[in-house]
């Protein structure tokens, strides 16, 4: 399907104005058709008409024949630049990998090394502060540790937004409000009752004010954990993990060589195995074979001389049977 809102090629072009030229063509060819019967009277003038006709019909195939050429260079020719697009999309899509990988291994080991110096900073800081708040002198509140300071979001009370004062159904008996307040029949808006659906029975109901009040609920504390214990980070240079702050203790991080965590590994030569491909046709040789059937057949012999001597002759003696012992 040709695109509509694609700028006509010189192909397009050339295309369309051999079209016109064809549609003319085809226009001239029934003209002449239209006069045969006024030639076919004589035949001089039938032989001009024929000449013309033969003519005009040539005109029309070289014209359909020329537009089809045409079709068929510019279909290859589009197809050529799809497919020299596809295949600049490819590249582009190679060097894009090609960049991302080289930024992952350079920008992905720093970053990686700096969140690794910042939990290790928080481990030794939290450390700290366990020490000193196990001997606190007297009227000193704990010192809180780094991570906790910065994640925690804090407990907070209650907050009233805006409240208003509403009239609602309730049940006469107990107080209970009706969950559906348009279904309490009542003819004087005071009093009224409401059917309990599958029931049979029904609810005297009674109009009671209440105070409406949104508000923001009270928040409690949540502590939001160790910060390297939340960490877990791949290794940039291979499969694996770098690193696992979730089976880490705080004074194992605490005591982390960042830099050597970061470092590349050495590339492990690679495993040599061996292995062996028979070169002979066919496995065992011919003489091996026939003398492995031999030996079978004879045993074969003997079991069935044994099982059935009715049927194979009676048991051979020891001596009889040495040779094929």
């Amino acid at each position: 399907m040709k695109n509509p809102f694609r700028k006509p090629s010189e192909t397009d072009k050339r295309i369309a104005a051999v079209q016109a030229e064809l549609k003319a063509a085809r226009a001239a060819l029934a003209a002449i058709d239209a006069s045969k019967a006024a030639a076919q009277g004589d035949g001089v003038v039938f032989a001009k008409w024929s000449a013309d006709r033969n003519a005009a019909a040539l005109e029309v195939d070289r014209l359909t024949d020329l537009i089809e050429t045409y079709e068929t260079d510019a279909e290859a020719a589009r197809k050529s630049e799809a497919d020299a697009a596809a295949r600049r999309q490819v590249a582009e899509a190679r060097k894009a990998a090609d960049e991302l990988a080289n930024r992952i291994r350079t920008h992905g080991a720093r970053i990686m090394g700096e969140l690794l110096s910042l939990a290790k900073e928080c481990a030794g800081q939290a450390l700290i502060a366990k020490a000193l708040n196990a001997n606190l002198p007297e009227g000193e509140a704990p010192i809180p540790t780094s991570d906790i300071l910065a994640r925690d979001l804090g407990a907070e009370d209650r907050k009233d937004i805006k409240s208003r004062e509403v009239e609602l159904w309730v049940v006469a008996d107990d107080g209970r409000i009706v969950g559906d307040q348009a279904a309490v029949i009542s003819s004087d808006g005071i009093t009224g009752h409401f059917h309990v659906a599958g029931a049979g029975f029904r609810w005297r109901c009674a109009r009671r004010k209440f105070r409406e009040v949104e508000f923001n609920p009270r928040t409690l504390p949540d502590w939001p954990g160790s910060l390297f214990s939340l960490i877990r980070l791949p290794r940039i240079d291979g499969p694996g993990f770098l690193f696992d702050g979730a089976l880490l203790t705080p004074e194992a991080v605490a005591d982390l060589d960042v830099a050597a965590a970061v470092a590349p590994r050495k590339k492990q030569p690679r495993p040599t195995q061996f292995e062996l491909i028979p070169v002979d046709p066919t496995w065992p040789p011919a003489l091996l074979r026939k003398l492995i059937l031999d030996v079978f057949r004879r045993l074969r012999g003997r079991y069935c001389r044994q099982t059935d001597p009715r049927r194979y002759g009676p048991r051979t003696s020891r001596a009889s049977a040495a040779p094929f012992l």
